[in-house]
């Protein structure tokens, strides 16, 4: 198929600020795709909390204005340019290049500020696309890989894999997101024992089909009693947290010796108090994660894009609901507030 441009409606932006009065749609004109691009026409578009972060300035910097946003996204290609020189980044072996073809993009691999997923139809590498699960629908596909690729990848770094779960005691914390709920399932299948904690009730209840203990946790103190309580003051082994500074006590306070704390967002801020000489007596571990360690290790992201085909009759995405492309501020609004459960998901 020959295409020598193609209109496209986008969401931008030229400063930071709230998605409400920082963002404009406009109209863009994209070229046909060169060698190694693809030109996808997208029918669901995975929300995260980096988008809501990234439009107020709180993320990585944009490049340059105005900027695109969005990583997340499943569509169908349209057009194809020729096959990647050899000596760049191929796709996926997984991956099906074909016109027609419907396809997942890969995060980290989009560039959010030029063109991003927050658009109807866009321009991407090849190399930035992923198969979707085939009784997957739509919205199901733009929820799997950013979760995949962040919890599997954290899982991981906190030494939590197929083969060593068995017998662990694993703790997410603010486990109701769309990236928390595949972390739980991942790793139940793996053979962990889950402990998944909210502020709500109600989301609670939710978790409490997912995971072997759920419970409430608003602050530190009942972050730690709630693991003391659920471990017979056992502690947890690994932690995966997006709270931020004011978990870190309680993460602290129950952590078990030799236990791993993997921090992957920053919720409540990004400068907690560190108790060194317990991190020196417990031997404890801290680690940072973000999706760039995987796409920088070719070993490991064939790993973690592994599992997730290995493991999506599991940990299918629970979409919390769809939003129109159209109310995009609208729903980063609603996405900020985190009361959700599960993936929002937008519809062009």
């Amino acid at each position: 198929m020959t295409v020598s441009s193609t209109r496209s409606m986008c969401w931008q932006f030229d400063a930071y600020g709230p998605p409400g009065k920082a963002l404009a749609r406009r109209e863009q004109s994209l070229p046909a795709p060169g060698p190694g691009q693809a030109l996808v026409r997208l029918h669901a578009i995975g929300m995260n909390r980096s988008e809501f972060n990234y439009v107020q300035g709180r993320y990585l910097p944009a490049r340059e204005f105005p900027s695109g946003l969005g990583q997340e996204a499943v569509g169908e290609i349209v057009a194809l340019g020729a096959p990647p020189p050899a000596d760049t980044i191929q796709p996926w072996r997984a991956s099906e290049l074909a016109i027609g073809a419907r396809v997942a993009l890969l995060p980290g691999r989009i560039d959010m500020c030029s063109m991003g997923t927050y658009r109807d139809v866009g321009v991407y590498d090849q190399a930035a696309l992923l198969p979707v699960p085939e009784d997957y629908s739509n919205a199901e596909g733009a929820g799997l890989w950013m979760g995949v690729l962040t919890m599997a990848g954290a899982l991981e770094l906190a030494g939590i894999t197929p083969r060593t779960a068995p017998g662990r005691r694993v703790l997410f914390t603010a486990a109701g997101s769309g990236m928390g709920v595949i972390a739980l399932k991942l790793a139940r299948a793996w053979g962990a024992t889950t402990l998944a904690t909210s502020r709500s009730e109600a989301r609670v209840e939710k978790l409490a089909e997912l995971a072997d203990h759920a419970f409430v946790a608003t602050d530190s103190k009942s972050l730690a009693a709630g693991v003391a309580r659920v471990t017979d003051s056992a502690g947890f082994n690994a932690a995966l947290d997006p709270v931020g500074a004011s978990f870190y006590p309680g993460l602290f306070d129950s952590a078990a010796p030799g236990a791993s704390i993997v921090s992957y967002e920053m919720i409540t801020g990004g400068e907690p108090v560190i108790p060194i000489a317990r991190l020196m007596i417990n031997d404890l571990s801290l680690r940072g994660f973000t999706i760039w360690r995987p796409l920088r290790s070719p070993a490991l992201l064939d790993a973690l894009l592994g599992w997730g085909l290995e493991y999506a009759s599991v940990i299918r995405p629970i979409i919390a609901g769809t939003r129109s492309l159209a109310d995009a501020p609208d729903a980063l609004e609603e996405l900020g507030r985190s009361e959700q459960f599960g993936k929002l998901v937008l519809v062009p």
